[in-house]
């Protein structure tokens, strides 16, 4: 899979525990770039309790991740990859345990932005809801020129990040109709 799965998710949540509506931005076609597409299907994780249209049938992995020497959670991520591996859709989510992100939404969701976006260049950044459900839309680009377009919401204790990584020279077309499609069910 391509650069971003529980690795990055572990930066995610690491930055998440210490201490309007939007369409996030979808990266443009340059000359010579590759877009690559299949059929949009809906996936519905009902022990996730989300839907999503994916272009395909998504692999479902699981990772543990410490919060601090005595507590680990788990993070479950469904993904697909396009392209030979160049462009990636991901929909991950996690349960923080009490005690964890506890400062407000919003402080959590830039928190957790700015564990993404660590060593990275951050293009955009936007507080979102979904149905009044706090979240945030971002983007930026690493130094490979590798671009994520991410979504997050914070639905009570359960963070959901949706993700799309695609390399230079793929664009991630369908982003918006991914991004554009998650319900917290």
């Amino acid at each position: 899979m391509l650069r971003y799965s529980f690795t990055a998710a572990v930066l995610l949540l690491s930055s998440a525990v210490a201490g309007a509506g939007g369409a996030a931005p979808q990266a443009s076609a340059a000359a010579g770039q590759s877009a690559a597409t299949a059929p949009m299907q809906l996936f519905t994780s009902p022990e996730g309790r989300f839907s999503v249209m994916m272009p395909g049938t998504p692999v479902k992995s699981s990772e543990q991740a410490k919060l601090s020497d005595s507590t680990s959670i788990a993070i479950y991520e469904f993904s697909i990859s396009l392209a030979s591996d160049n462009i990636s859709y991901l929909v991950m989510y996690n349960d923080y345990p009490a005690g964890y992100a506890e400062d407000g939404p919003q402080a959590v969701l830039a928190r957790t932005r700015d564990g993404a976006v660590k060593n990275k260049t951050l293009n955009s950044d936007l507080e979102i809801s979904l149905n009044g459900i706090p979240g945030r839309a971002f983007t930026s680009t690493d130094s490979d020129g590798f671009n994520y377009s991410v979504r997050q919401f914070l639905n009570g204790k359960r963070l959901y990040q949706l993700i799309v990584v695609s390399n230079k020279g793929y664009t991630a077309a369908q982003t918006d109709e991914f991004m554009n499609s998650f319900r917290i069910l």
